[in-house]
């Protein structure tokens, strides 16, 4: 049914804006919207697969009011009426004004494109599926069956040996089993090191080889961090003890803000946690602080944080995890004896997912392992997407360069996905330079093909991605076999509301605080607060930085509250120690909130963002220079989410209880997540795999990335064909079902689709 009754008024779908389905979606919840023929309650369909349309639960009643409204139907199509033509002149000569234009029967809201509902659109940009039948030459080792080119990985002999493994291809099989048949070959346990990026990975091979009856406590198998850090333990254990280790970031920041004081650096508007970031990423490529060339007047304050941090670390006896892999470099590089007993040891070495590997992580193997040709790395260039990590492409695409004589094999065949998924990852990765040139083959066939979808924001996406996977669960499908991704954690924010609101069982796989307890979106909450409540303590404590106010401050005014009968915040307006540009930012803010005691959520927000004192703030102190998550994103995001709410007051509680949600959420973290839904970011779903996969916001500035089309803009293609990388391990995440989904508007703003993607979307509607 097109046809509905909402606050006394008639809605038609297609003529209504399209802004405003969300709204009608969340009123039909409610039971606010009726029947035109049975009066009883309709809901709204928002689903990726169906035209927006209204219903009854009750097939029955659904049919014969469908069938009552036909003809009323009718009435509400758009009518064209004749408009004369009116003719104006000016100095340019003469402007001709529209002959006809459409009106609607229900609304005087001028539609404009992008509000109009554009259907889903499969990928059929898809090449004749072959069966390659060539692949599989079903060789056994220890019981594990091997295709063609996984034998001839598994067995080679002679040389260095790269395995590029494509997403989906057994890349973990053919690791340990290359390893279990070296030491069928003779090569003694104790002779060999496999490495791995994580201690999941690790454990696996431990797992699959000890199940075969190999010794694997004699082998070195491990993360780079715990195998070389064991070296540095049997090298100097006082040194090196883990009482001296800095283990958080959280630690790091507190000395680097030390620092930062002595520098004179603005504590607030500087991003520190980039500033960490930074440093890594240095340490990770070799390069100590007197080695240090900055790029810009940022990167010169971090070199000197740098210097600093190494400086307290010295002084302390403390280091930190990237000082574990930097301080192994130095010990095998200054003791000449123990680099040579190493080497007697280890003749065998194979790593694990060597596309991340980075500059410090490849020169020790290097060092280690530069007396040996039995050397086997496993990896995919096309899932290298680390970069922020040190980790750089060009270890795995130099490969014969630095081991000469090397071998390289092919795993082309994909056991996990569809054709059709296989054929759009192939389509996403194709236009990147910095690859070796070669394409994946799936293992089958499937009818069912990848799909983009079209919501008008971030609201309506989270409500269609929802409703998909609700119809797919009611079919048979279990919420284990779902995985939502994106690209950073903010995209979370809506489905992660949508969730709580349902039966859903899910888990979400992120670090940090929640949406409503960032910094900035915690401040705008506080005055929010204030608008109802003056007197409110907390608020009043979270709004003092804006105001560039002290602790004292907030004592002063509460004391004079009292003395002088003021609401606690008309107090701050007596504090002595205030300045007088401070105490009229203060004044202007008073009237400000007092005017928008009536107002909506959003307009509160608007008009406080607007105010000279929030302004300011962000300028000066809001951490605008953390290139990844700004708050001034935040609060578009903001925004967003208010437009559903009618109150402050409803809004604000709304804020409170999703808070205090994902608190609980995140203590549920290290419980099983078996039997959930999965919300994880793409990098973080790097490994795993899911029968239906949905990717959040495939539009430029959200996938890719701001900062990556900021470096395109600066002449430089490395960090949007990372973006590439990074979408293409998304997309291979998928076993049966791909949905891309391309909002029309994001964080307020009209939306253009991902340069990524744009071009199969062109091909799709050809």
């Amino acid at each position: 049914m097109k046809l509905a009754r909402y606050q006394n008024q008639t809605i038609n779908l297609p003529e209504f804006p399209r802004s405003r389905y969300e709204e009608i979606y969340q009123a039909s919840i409610r039971g606010e919207v009726k029947c035109i023929h049975c009066h009883s309650n309709l809901y709204l369909t928002l689903s990726i697969y169906d035209i927006p349309h209204f219903n009854h639960t009750n097939k029955e009643q659904n049919k014969e009011c469908s069938n009552a409204l036909i003809e009323i139907e009718k009435d509400f199509e758009p009518k064209s009426v004749e408009i004369s033509v009116i003719k104006e002149t000016n100095d340019s000569g003469i402007f001709n004004l529209p002959i006809k234009r459409s009106i609607s029967s229900t609304t005087t809201i001028e539609k404009v494109e992008e509000e109009k509902f554009n259907s889903r659109l499969p990928f059929y940009h898809i090449p004749p599926y072959q069966k390659n039948e060539n692949h599989s030459s079903n060789q056994i080792i220890n019981q594990m069956s091997l295709d063609e080119q996984q034998w001839k990985a598994v067995t080679h002999t002679g040389s260095p040996l790269l395995v590029l493994a494509g997403a989906g291809s057994g890349k973990t099989r053919v690791i340990t089993t290359r390893a279990m048949n070296l030491m069928n070959s003779g090569t003694l346990p104790r002779e060999m090191m496999l490495v791995t990026f994580t201690s999941k990975a690790s454990l696996e091979m431990k797992e699959r080889m000890k199940s075969f009856g190999f010794p694997i406590q004699q082998m070195e198998i491990g993360t780079f961090h715990s195998i070389f850090y064991k070296m540095l333990l049997r090298f100097d254990r006082d040194k090196w003890d883990s009482s001296r280790l800095i283990k958080s970031d959280f630690q790091k920041e507190i000395m680097l803000k030390q620092i930062g004081r002595r520098l004179e650096i603005d504590e607030k508007s500087f991003a520190y946690d980039q500033a960490i970031q930074q440093i890594g990423l240095w340490k990770n490529s070799c390069m100590y602080p007197h080695e240090i060339r900055s790029a810009d007047a940022w990167e010169e304050q971090v070199a000197s944080l740098y210097e600093g941090y190494e400086s307290i670390k010295k002084e302390n006896g403390q280091f930190d995890f990237d000082d574990m892999l930097l301080g192994c470099y130095e010990m095998l590089n200054e003791n000449p004896e123990l680099l040579t007993h190493y080497q007697n040891r280890f003749t065998c070495l194979l790593v694990d997912e060597f596309q991340d590997i980075n500059k410090i992580q490849f020169n020790i193997l290097k060092i280690l392992f530069q007396h040996t040709e039995n050397i086997t790395a496993v990896g995919d260039d096309d899932q290298s997407i680390y970069a922020f990590r040190g980790s750089d492409p060009k270890f795995i695409l130099d490969f014969k360069e630095y081991f000469t004589g090397a071998k390289i094999y092919h795993l082309s065949e994909n056991y996990r996905s569809s054709h059709g998924i296989v054929s759009l990852a192939n389509e996403v990765i194709k236009p990147n330079k910095n690859r070796f040139v070669k394409s994946m083959h799936a293992q089958y066939d499937s009818d069912k093909v990848p799909s983009f979808f079209f919501p008008y924001d971030e609201e309506e996406e989270a409500t269609m991605v929802i409703s998909d996977i609700k119809e797919k669960i009611s079919n048979g499908a279990h919420p284990s076999q779902f995985a939502i991704l994106y690209r950073t954690n903010t995209a979370s924010r809506a489905i992660f509301e949508r969730l709580i609101a349902t039966s859903l069982p899910f888990t979400i796989d992120q670090d940090g605080d929640s949406f409503y307890d960032r910094p900035i979106i915690r401040k705008m909450i506080s005055f929010l607060l204030l608008i109802e409540d003056e007197d409110h303590q907390s608020a009043l404590k979270e709004i003092l930085p804006v105001f560039f106010l002290k602790q004292q401050a907030f004592q002063e005014a509460k004391m004079n509250s009292v003395l002088q009968n003021l609401s606690f915040l008309e107090a701050f307006t007596t504090i002595s120690s205030a300045a007088t540009f401070q105490l009229k930012k203060i004044e202007k803010l008073i009237s400000v909130l007092r005017y928008l005691k009536r107002a909506t959520p959003l307009e509160a927000i608007e008009r406080i963002e607007e105010s000279p004192a929030f302004v300011d703030y962000i300028k000066k102190r809001g951490n605008e220079s953390n290139k990844i998550e700004r708050p001034s994103d935040d609060l578009r995001d903001l925004k967003v989410v208010s437009k559903n709410f009618k109150s402050v007051r409803e809004f604000v509680d709304h804020a409170f209880h999703i808070a205090a949600k994902f608190k609980e959420y995140k203590q549920q973290k290290n419980k099983s997540s078996n039997g959930s839904i999965s919300l994880l970011t793409a990098h973080r779903s790097k490994g795993l795999e899911y029968d239906f996969v949905y990717i959040l916001g495939a539009v430029d500035g959200g996938f890719p990335h701001d900062y990556a089309l900021e470096s395109l803009k600066n002449g430089s293609l490395d960090q949007l064909e990372e973006e590439r990388r990074l979408l293409y391990v998304a997309c291979t995440r998928a076993r049966k079902l791909l949905y891309l989904s391309i909002l029309q508007k994001r964080r307020g703003k009209k939306a253009n689709p991902s340069r990524l993607i744009k071009s199969f979307i062109r091909k799709v509607t050809d």
